[in-house]
């Protein structure tokens, strides 16, 4: 990993498992020219559908994709520091706990593994997305993101130069 390297942190998202599995509104560019046509077809689009890719808020397939979206809350967080940003993380995942399985087993593997996961992926240029369920039917989802991006060089920080 280069040593200009950071980390930006996008979310939380809570959404809809229906919208998390339409991928029409998770990807940069359209499968094809009748896209328009088919969401206005749709009895009740999701409204994310009339947005630039660039200013929705659903998570996109690529997690890299997250660099090409400028969110004010962006500069706070960003890091440094893979530790940082997995804790950033750990937080996210605490005010945003997961629905617990029926039989009481744990969902995860303690927290603190999972940060020493992300922290140690981070590390090693890999993007890091934690997802779950959560009660009433929706889904949250927090990522932090390698920039500049191994899986997609080309695109820039979308921090502006200091």
């Amino acid at each position: 990993m280069t040593e200009l390297a950071h980390f930006h942190g996008y979310g939380p998202w809570i959404g809809r498992p229906d919208q998390y599995h339409a991928e029409y509104l998770r990807r940069p560019a359209p499968f094809n020219t009748e896209w328009r046509d088919m969401v206005d077809a749709m009895r009740r689009p999701d409204q994310e559908a009339y947005l630039r890719f660039e200013e929705r808020t659903i998570p996109p397939m690529r997690t890299g994709h997250w660099l090409l979206r400028r969110p004010d809350y962006l500069a706070g967080q960003t890091w440094r520091e893979s530790k940082e940003a997995a804790e950033w993380l750990a937080g996210e995942f605490e005010r945003h706990p997961p629905v617990p399985l029926p039989d009481g087993r744990p969902v995860h593997p303690g927290l603190s593994a999972k940060v020493e996961y992300a922290a140690a992926a981070l590390t090693n240029g890999t993007d890091v997305v934690w997802m779950h369920y959560l009660p009433g039917d929706y889904m949250f989802n927090a990522c932090v993101v390698v920039c500049p991006n191994r899986h997609l060089p080309d695109l820039p920080c979308p921090l502006p130069p200091s």
